[in-house]
């Protein structure tokens, strides 16, 4: 299984962003959405076996799974509107546990530890960072775990944390790319590994 953790530092953890403005009401939604998109879809299909976690604001953890994932098209609007819905769930969470808000996507109240801690540990935590060593050669392994923030970088906390899980740092090339564009590339680096 290949999965994604996307960090957001500033998605609205509530449900009353406007759909027509997600970079505003809801505090930079349009990342996280392109970032379920580029990890989820392919032309006109679902990949198989994929997980994508959002962390909005180290409080609310969604986790998505390709495989039992309905209703989700490509734009962001649409994605959207699924998170929307999960985020209307969280009056009836409690605790840790995590409650389905529709088919493939669960929401519980979870910090980056947690959520971290959550993860299945036969998987290898990768943190796509540039200055990481080369995916050109870099043998990845069967069941990979990428990290990515948002548009902004870790902080030092969140760092200290992640340090613990991460088991290599790998950069995609040169240049600074947006979580979108790295997720696509990594799948594509897999895909031509076949892994």
């Amino acid at each position: 299984m290949r999965q994604f953790i996307v960090i957001s530092h500033t998605a609205t953890i509530t449900p009353d962003f406007s759909l027509n403005d997600l970079p505003g009401s809801g505090g930079r939604m349009d990342i996280l959405c392109r970032c379920v998109g580029a990890s989820l879809l392919t032309s006109h299909a679902l990949r198989n076996n994929v997980r994508v976690y959002l962390l909005l604001q180290n409080k609310i953890s969604i986790r998505i799974e390709s495989s039992e994932t309905r209703y989700l098209h490509p734009d962001e609007r649409c994605i959207a509107a699924l998170i929307k819905k999960a985020l209307e769930k969280i009056p009836e969470i409690v605790g840790q546990i995590e409650l389905e808000s529709t088919p493939g996507i669960y929401i519980s109240k979870r910090d980056l530890k947690s959520l971290l801690n959550s993860v299945d540990p036969s998987g290898t935590f990768i943190h796509l960072d540039e200055r990481g060593l080369s995916s050109q050669t870099f043998v990845f392994p069967p069941e990979p775990i990428f990290i990515l923030s948002d548009h902004q970088n870790f902080s030092p906390s969140e760092l200290d944390i992640l340090n613990a899980y991460i088991q290599t740092t790998i950069n995609l090339g040169p240049v600074s790319l947006h979580a979108d564009q790295s997720i696509i590339i990594a799948h594509n680096l897999l895909d031509v590994q076949n892994i």
